[in-house]
This record gives structure tokens, C-alpha cells and sequence, in this order.
């Protein structure tokens, strides 16, 4: 049997914590904006959250989480496609943002040690992980979205159009109000606690 690095269990713990208050604030953004929240144009303010993937390791099952209830719990439903679909989507793009922010992670752990203004993570490093999340969200829930929408023929056209408009709500709502979050809680001790294994 390994024995567990000291702080292990408590690194786990601080994660789950971390996925469950990113999931529980998803859900509630979500909801508080309902109104713009869902449908074939939408602007989910909570998808600002996806910018924390590029941080927290519990990001990604937190926002997984999140987007599968607020979308279990929608009262015009669109079914299980858009159910499982979304939150996937979501999950599966914060996973990648979360591994593809590996070096920013350790350019931050660097600056924290150091804090030389030469160590800071590059604004690039923030921006090209977070193109993930608008990426992946456009071409997946903005391909099916027309499909499933009552009242709507999902032409090419109409198909294109859910796409960039998915995109367009996305990018706005990572880089607009989540990397202003992320760059907020750069300067905080969570941030510090987050990156000070990364090698």
C-alpha cells in the first residue's frame, strides 16, 4: 500500500469543496437568469465559471455537476440529449481547460515564490486554454440545440447561425466576466493553495 504525501486528504477534501461550491453557484447563477439562461439564443451568465477550470482542480467535476442540475431541474426541459449533452460539453471543457492551464499554474506558483512581476503568467496563457470551454460549448450544444427546439427546422442554415450565436454567448461570458473573476482571484490565498503543488 503507497503511503499518501502529507496534506493528500486534505488537498482531496479542498477539492471536492472547491466542486461543490462551483456546481452550487453554477446552479443558482443559472437559475437567478433563467430568463436568458435557456433556448436557442442564450446568454448563461454561469458558464463565467468555466474560467476557473483554468485554477481549480475541482472545477471541472463542479461544473459538470452544476450544469447537469440546472438543466435537470429546467422546466421546459429540453430532454435527455440536451441533459447529458450540455453538461458534458461543460465537463469535458473544463477538463481540458484545467490540463491545458498546466503551465500557466506553474508560472503562478513562480510568481508566488518569487514575486518578481517577470514571473507573471503571460495573458496568453490565461487565453488560449479559455477558448475551450467557448469552443467546444458552440460546436456541441450549438449543433443539436435546433434539433430539439419545437417549432424550429434545423436547416444548415438555422444549424450555423445556433452555432455562432452559442459561441458568441460563450465568449462573452468566459472572457468578458470569467477572466476578470480569474484574474481577481489570482491576488487571493485560494489561488496560492491551488497551485502550490504544480511542478
Amino acid at each position: 500500500m503507497t503511503k499518501e504525501k502529507p496534506g493528500m486528504q486534505r488537498d482531496r477534501l479542498l477539492t471536492m469543496v472547491q466542486g461543490a461550491i462551483i456546481a452550487s453557484i453554477y446552479l443558482v447563477a443559472t437559475f437567478l437568469t433563467s430568463a436568458i439562461s435557456f433556448g436557442m439564443i442564450q446568454f448563461r451568465i454561469s458558464e463565467a465559471l468555466a474560467a476557473l477550470a483554468l485554477l481549480f482542480p475541482g472545477a471541472p467535476l463542479g461544473l459538470f455537476v452544476g450544469c447537469l442540475l440546472a438543466n435537470l431541474l429546467n422546466p421546459a426541459s429540453l430532454g435527455i440529449v440536451d441533459i447529458l449533452g450540455g453538461s458534458i460539453a461543460t465537463g469535458v471543457a473544463a477538463g481540458l481547460t484545467y490540463r491545458q492551464g498546466r503551465s500557466y499554474r506553474k508560472k503562478l506558483r513562480c510568481y508566488y515564490q518569487s514575486r518578481d512581476r517577470a514571473d507573471r503568467p503571460r495573458m496568453i496563457s490565461r487565453l488560449l486554454p479559455l477558448a475551450l470551454p467557448v469552443i467546444i460549448n458552440a460546436l456541441i450544444v450549438g449543433i443539436y440545440l435546433p434539433f430539439l427546439i419545437q417549432g424550429t427546422e434545423a436547416t444548415p442554415a438555422v444549424v450555423a447561425m445556433s452555432v455562432l450565436s452559442i459561441f458568441i454567448s460563450q465568449a462573452l461570458a468566459v472572457y468578458a466576466l470569467g477572466l476578470p473573476l480569474l484574474l481577481a482571484l489570482e491576488r487571493s490565498p485560494v489561488a496560492l493553495d491551488a497551485v502550490k503543488y504544480e511542478e
